[in-house]
Protein backbone atom coordinates (compact mmCIF):
# COMPACT_ATOMS: atom_id res chain seq x y z
CA UNK A 1 0.00 0.00 0.00
CA UNK A 2 0.99 3.45 -0.47
CA UNK A 3 2.41 5.70 2.08
CA UNK A 4 -0.08 8.44 3.74
CA UNK A 5 1.06 11.92 1.80
CA UNK A 6 2.99 14.22 4.01
CA UNK A 7 0.18 17.17 3.65
CA UNK A 8 -2.21 14.59 5.84
CA UNK A 9 0.71 13.93 8.30
CA UNK A 10 1.41 17.76 8.85
CA UNK A 11 -2.40 18.53 8.78
CA UNK A 12 -2.60 15.93 11.85
CA UNK A 13 0.24 16.90 13.74
CA UNK A 14 -0.82 20.37 13.63
CA UNK A 15 -4.28 19.96 14.72
CA UNK A 16 -3.14 17.80 17.63
CA UNK A 17 -0.22 19.88 18.50
CA UNK A 18 -2.67 23.29 19.04
CA UNK A 19 -5.13 20.83 21.07
CA UNK A 20 -2.84 19.25 23.28
CA UNK A 21 -0.57 22.26 24.17
CA UNK A 22 -3.67 23.71 25.30
CA UNK A 23 -4.77 20.52 27.38
CA UNK A 24 -1.43 20.91 28.77
CA UNK A 25 -1.47 24.92 29.64
CA UNK A 26 -5.00 23.84 31.71
CA UNK A 27 -3.76 20.74 33.89
CA UNK A 28 -0.03 22.10 34.65
CA UNK A 29 -1.66 23.71 37.28
CA UNK A 30 -3.15 20.38 39.12
CA UNK A 31 -1.70 18.73 41.63
CA UNK A 32 -2.36 14.49 43.02
CA UNK A 33 -4.31 16.42 45.82
CA UNK A 34 -6.54 18.20 43.74
CA UNK A 35 -7.27 16.06 40.47
CA UNK A 36 -6.71 12.67 37.75
CA UNK A 37 -5.76 13.93 34.56
CA UNK A 38 -7.08 11.36 31.75
CA UNK A 39 -9.03 9.17 34.13
CA UNK A 40 -10.52 5.58 33.11
CA UNK A 41 -14.19 5.83 33.85
CA UNK A 42 -15.50 3.77 36.97
CA UNK A 43 -19.17 2.05 37.02
CA UNK A 44 -21.10 2.11 40.20
CA UNK A 45 -19.12 -1.34 41.22
CA UNK A 46 -15.68 0.06 40.47
CA UNK A 47 -15.76 -2.10 37.48
CA UNK A 48 -14.24 -0.66 33.90
CA UNK A 49 -16.99 1.19 32.67
CA UNK A 50 -17.99 0.13 28.84
CA UNK A 51 -20.25 1.79 25.83
CA UNK A 52 -21.97 -0.43 23.63
CA UNK A 53 -21.62 -3.91 22.16
CA UNK A 54 -18.42 -3.86 21.73
CA UNK A 55 -18.23 -2.87 25.00
CA UNK A 56 -15.43 0.11 24.72
CA UNK A 57 -14.13 2.03 27.76
CA UNK A 58 -13.73 5.45 27.88
CA UNK A 59 -11.85 8.52 29.55
CA UNK A 60 -12.78 11.59 31.07
CA UNK A 61 -10.39 14.42 30.39
CA UNK A 62 -9.73 15.04 34.30
CA UNK A 63 -11.85 15.13 37.31
CA UNK A 64 -11.61 17.13 40.31
CA UNK A 65 -10.99 15.52 43.69
CA UNK A 66 -12.95 18.21 45.47
CA UNK A 67 -15.93 18.42 43.96
CA UNK A 68 -15.94 14.53 42.53
CA UNK A 69 -17.08 15.53 39.64
CA UNK A 70 -15.73 14.68 35.56
CA UNK A 71 -14.14 18.02 33.89
CA UNK A 72 -14.23 18.43 30.06
CA UNK A 73 -11.51 20.55 28.27
CA UNK A 74 -12.53 22.85 25.55
CA UNK A 75 -9.54 24.09 23.20
CA UNK A 76 -10.07 28.09 22.35
CA UNK A 77 -7.91 27.60 19.40
CA UNK A 78 -8.31 25.08 16.66
CA UNK A 79 -6.16 24.76 13.17
CA UNK A 80 -8.65 25.67 10.27
CA UNK A 81 -7.56 24.34 6.58
CA UNK A 82 -9.25 23.66 3.53
CA UNK A 83 -10.78 20.22 2.78
CA UNK A 84 -8.36 17.73 0.51
CA UNK A 85 -8.93 14.46 -1.10
CA UNK A 86 -6.17 11.87 -2.03
CA UNK A 87 -6.03 8.65 -2.84
CA UNK A 88 -4.62 5.12 -1.34
CA UNK A 89 -5.41 1.93 -3.22
CA UNK A 90 -8.87 1.64 -3.83
CA UNK A 91 -9.90 3.97 -1.07
CA UNK A 92 -10.80 7.90 -1.51
CA UNK A 93 -10.05 9.87 1.28
CA UNK A 94 -11.28 13.08 2.09
CA UNK A 95 -9.93 15.46 5.11
CA UNK A 96 -12.33 17.95 6.49
CA UNK A 97 -11.25 20.25 9.35
CA UNK A 98 -11.69 18.54 12.84
CA UNK A 99 -11.33 18.91 16.21
CA UNK A 100 -8.45 16.68 17.65
CA UNK A 101 -11.02 15.75 20.30
CA UNK A 102 -13.95 15.37 18.27
CA UNK A 103 -13.46 13.75 14.40
CA UNK A 104 -16.15 12.87 12.78
CA UNK A 105 -15.31 9.54 10.42
CA UNK A 106 -17.45 7.90 7.71
CA UNK A 107 -16.56 4.81 5.88
CA UNK A 108 -18.33 3.81 2.96
CA UNK A 109 -17.17 0.40 3.38
CA UNK A 110 -18.47 -2.88 5.10
CA UNK A 111 -19.08 -3.13 8.66
CA UNK A 112 -17.95 -6.42 8.89
CA UNK A 113 -15.78 -8.60 11.30
CA UNK A 114 -12.50 -8.00 9.33
CA UNK A 115 -13.77 -4.05 10.26
CA UNK A 116 -14.45 -5.19 13.77
CA UNK A 117 -11.47 -6.85 14.55
CA UNK A 118 -9.13 -4.05 13.14
CA UNK A 119 -11.12 -1.49 14.71
CA UNK A 120 -11.15 -3.24 18.11
CA UNK A 121 -7.40 -3.83 17.83
CA UNK A 122 -6.78 -0.28 17.18
CA UNK A 123 -9.19 0.75 19.89
CA UNK A 124 -6.52 -1.52 22.46
CA UNK A 125 -3.42 0.15 21.41
CA UNK A 126 -4.80 3.95 21.44
CA UNK A 127 -7.01 3.28 24.45
CA UNK A 128 -3.71 2.38 26.50
CA UNK A 129 -3.21 1.32 30.11
CA UNK A 130 -5.85 1.19 31.72
CA UNK A 131 -3.95 2.43 35.09
CA UNK A 132 -1.97 5.50 35.19
CA UNK A 133 0.97 5.55 37.25
CA UNK A 134 0.80 9.20 37.98
CA UNK A 135 -2.47 10.56 37.99
CA UNK A 136 -1.54 13.96 36.78
CA UNK A 137 0.89 13.02 34.00
CA UNK A 138 -0.34 13.19 30.34
CA UNK A 139 -0.94 9.33 29.22
CA UNK A 140 -0.65 9.72 25.65
CA UNK A 141 -3.62 7.99 24.91
CA UNK A 142 -7.22 7.99 23.39
CA UNK A 143 -10.49 9.30 25.53
CA UNK A 144 -12.76 7.94 23.24
CA UNK A 145 -14.20 6.19 20.56
CA UNK A 146 -17.96 5.37 19.83
CA UNK A 147 -19.09 2.24 18.30
CA UNK A 148 -19.70 2.04 14.74
CA UNK A 149 -22.77 2.72 13.51
CA UNK A 150 -24.08 1.58 10.44
CA UNK A 151 -25.29 3.32 7.79
CA UNK A 152 -26.99 3.06 4.37
CA UNK A 153 -23.18 4.22 2.86
CA UNK A 154 -21.22 2.15 5.40
CA UNK A 155 -20.45 3.17 9.22
CA UNK A 156 -19.77 5.81 11.12
CA UNK A 157 -18.07 6.29 14.47
CA UNK A 158 -16.55 9.95 16.14
CA UNK A 159 -13.35 9.91 18.54
CA UNK A 160 -11.67 12.34 20.84
CA UNK A 161 -8.13 11.21 20.58
CA UNK A 162 -7.38 12.69 23.74
CA UNK A 163 -3.43 13.33 24.06
CA UNK A 164 -2.47 10.67 21.94
CA UNK A 165 0.57 11.12 19.79
CA UNK A 166 -0.27 12.18 16.24
CA UNK A 167 0.65 8.49 14.52
CA UNK A 168 -2.40 7.41 16.51
CA UNK A 169 -4.83 8.70 13.53
CA UNK A 170 -2.62 7.62 10.53
CA UNK A 171 -2.69 4.31 12.35
CA UNK A 172 -6.59 4.25 12.63
CA UNK A 173 -6.62 5.29 8.81
CA UNK A 174 -4.57 2.69 8.21
CA UNK A 175 -6.70 0.00 9.91
CA UNK A 176 -9.83 1.35 8.28
CA UNK A 177 -7.97 0.96 4.64
CA UNK A 178 -6.80 -2.87 5.33
CA UNK A 179 -10.56 -3.46 4.61
CA UNK A 180 -10.27 -1.93 1.30
CA UNK A 181 -13.42 0.56 1.95
CA UNK A 182 -14.34 3.00 -1.23
CA UNK A 183 -14.37 6.26 0.92
CA UNK A 184 -13.12 7.50 4.21
CA UNK A 185 -14.66 11.00 5.09
CA UNK A 186 -12.95 12.54 8.19
CA UNK A 187 -14.20 15.83 9.61
CA UNK A 188 -17.25 18.20 9.63
CA UNK A 189 -19.55 18.49 7.00
CA UNK A 190 -20.82 21.31 5.82
CA UNK A 191 -25.05 21.93 6.27
CA UNK A 192 -25.70 20.73 2.46
CA UNK A 193 -24.05 17.10 3.50
CA UNK A 194 -21.20 18.02 1.12
CA UNK A 195 -17.92 18.69 2.27
CA UNK A 196 -16.78 21.83 1.34
CA UNK A 197 -13.91 23.39 -0.85
CA UNK A 198 -12.63 19.40 -1.81
CA UNK A 199 -8.83 19.64 -3.09
CA UNK A 200 -7.20 16.75 -5.13
CA UNK A 201 -3.68 16.44 -3.87
CA UNK A 202 -0.85 16.71 -6.68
Amino acid sequence: MDTLPPQFVEIVEAVREIYVAQFSETVAGFSEETHVVEPVLLDSEGDIATEGPLRLPYRADYASLETGKLESFTAPREIRFDTFSFTLGPTEIVVAPFAWDYAELRVAGDWDPLATRLFTDWHRRAFGDEEAEDNIELQHVIHTATTPEVTEAGYAFEADFGTAPASTMSDLLLALLANAPDRIEIGMREKDGVLADEKPLA
